[in-house]
C-alpha cells in the first residue's frame, strides 16, 4: 500500500500544473507582443506623420518610407498604433521639443545611432515600466527616425523599427505589456492596449513626466552639448 510520502497530494500537481500553463501562457502572450510590436510602431509613425504634415503643411518634408506604410495599415496592431498616436498627442506637444533639441545635440549617424537610442531608451525606463513610457518610447523611434531621414540617411524606418521591438524584448517591456493584457486586450479586440482601457488618458499622460527627467538626466550625465541650459522638465515623476 502506497504511503503518504510516495507522492505529492493532488492538489499540488494541480498547483503546479496551474502554475506551468500560467508561464506558457505569459510566454506565448510576450511572443505576441514582441511579433505585434513592429507593426504597432509602423503604425504610430505612420499617424504620427500624417498629424504634422496636417498641422504643418510642407514645413514638414515628405518621407517616402513613412507614406509607404500605407499600404500596410487596416490590422488590429494598425488600430492600436493610430490609437497610440491620438493618445499620445499631449505627450508629443509637451516635449516633442525637447526630443528635437536632443537629437541635434546627439547627432546621430548610422554607426552610433543605436548606441544613442538605447541609452535615451533606457533612460526613460529607469524608474519603472508604464503606459506612459511606452508611448514616449515610440515618440522618441519616430522622432529619431525623422532626424535621421532628414539628414540624408534613408531606409533607416526598418532599423528603428526593429531597435524599438529589440529594447522592448531585451528590457522586458514586452512582458510587462503582456501582463497587462496585451497591445490588445484578449477580452475585446478593439483599437486600445488592454492595459489603457479603463485608466483614462489622464492616467497614462502622466507618468511621462519622469520620462522626460530622466532624458533630460541622461544628456546631463553624458555631457552632451545642451545640458545644462535651464531645465523646463516637470519634477514628479
Amino acid at each position: 500500500m502506497a504511503s503518504g510520502n510516495d507522492g505529492d497530494p493532488p492538489r499540488a500537481h494541480r498547483r503546479r500544473g496551474s502554475n506551468r500553463r500560467r508561464l506558457s501562457q505569459e510566454l506565448n502572450s510576450e511572443d505576441q507582443v514582441v511579433e505585434e510590436t513592429e507593426e504597432v510602431f509602423r503604425s504610430y509613425a505612420f499617424y504620427r506623420y500624417q498629424q504634422e504634415r496636417e498641422e504643418r503643411g510642407e514645413e514638414v518634408p515628405m518621407d517616402p518610407e513613412i507614406v509607404e506604410i500605407q499600404q500596410e495599415l487596416g490590422s488590429t496592431g494598425s488600430l492600436v498604433g493610430r490609437r497610440l498616436a491620438i493618445i499620445g498627442d499631449d505627450i508629443n506637444k509637451r516635449y516633442d521639443a525637447e526630443f528635437r533639441y536632443m537629437l541635434k545635440s546627439l547627432q546621430p549617424t548610422k554607426e552610433n545611432v543605436y548606441e544613442h537610442f538605447t541609452r535615451i531608451a533606457s533612460s526613460l525606463f529607469e524608474s519603472g515600466i508604464n503606459w506612459g513610457r511606452v508611448i514616449a518610447l515610440l515618440g522618441f523611434g519616430y522622432r529619431m527616425a525623422i532626424h535621421v531621414y532628414q539628414h540624408g540617411t534613408r531606409g533607416f524606418l526598418y532599423w528603428i523599427t526593429r531597435y524599438v521591438s529589440e529594447f522592448m524584448l531585451r528590457n522586458r517591456i514586452a512582458q510587462w505589456i503582456a501582463q497587462q493584457g496585451g497591445w490588445v486586450s484578449q477580452r475585446e479586440r478593439g483599437a486600445v492596449p488592454g492595459g489603457i482601457r479603463g485608466q483614462g488618458e489622464a492616467a497614462v499622460l502622466r507618468p511621462v513626466n519622469g520620462a522626460a527627467r530622466g532624458v533630460r538626466h541622461c544628456c546631463g550625465r553624458w555631457g552632451y552639448p545642451g545640458a545644462g541650459r535651464a531645465a523646463t522638465w516637470p519634477r514628479q515623476i
